[in-house]
């Protein structure tokens, strides 16, 4: 019997599954925080889980100021997470793969997002950097610092520059939510 060529199926499980490393199992946890990137980075994620039959952790970590007890209500943010995770489970939906939402509450993002990682046993970590102007092409926020340095698993981070024209980036964004 001779193969000429591989089916498209199978390819594209086997770059999904090559994406994640050496990890035989261990699902992909995605990191939202509100940017025009996260619609991008679940696509991309969800696409990946479905070729490689793995489920998506979309997380969204709420840093709640240390004046405040841990579990208080902060009821706009959770709004806003809200929105942000409903938007993508849509996304995930439409790609067909299977998607968990959860907020997390914590003092500081970095360690809550190697928690989430650690705690559903992840191969694959997305998490996205917007670069602001004011700040230094260099210079990585704490979050991604301590995320890169700490992560149990691979970490892929997608660096979005500050869009020159806001309108045309949330065209793009709404268009894949699509």
């Amino acid at each position: 019997m001779v193969h000429l060529w591989g089916s498209k199926a199978r390819e594209e499980s086997e770059i999904s599954k090559s994406a994640l490393g050496n990890c035989t199992g261990g699902d992909i946890a995605i990191m939202l925080n509100g940017e025009q990137l996260d619609a991008n980075l679940v696509y991309l994620g969800c696409q990946m889980a479905k070729g490689a039959r793995r489920k998506v952790h979309l997380v969204h970590v709420i840093e709640v100021p240390r004046t405040l007890p841990l579990k208080a209500v902060l009821t706009q943010e959770s709004e806003k997470a809200d929105q942000m995770l409903n938007s993508a489970m849509e996304i995930a939906e439409r790609v067909g793969c299977e998607a968990v939402a959860e907020v997390v509450q914590a003092r500081d993002a970095g360690p809550a997002i190697v928690d989430e990682a650690r705690d559903h046993n992840c191969a694959l970590l997305l998490i996205g950097f917007v670069r602001h102007s004011s700040k230094s092409p260099s210079e990585l926020s704490k979050t991604v610092s301590y995320v890169l340095a700490n992560s149990p698993c691979r970490v892929w981070l997608v660096q979005d520059p500050v869009p020159a024209n806001s309108s045309q980036s949330s065209h793009t964004a709404h268009a894949i939510a699509q």
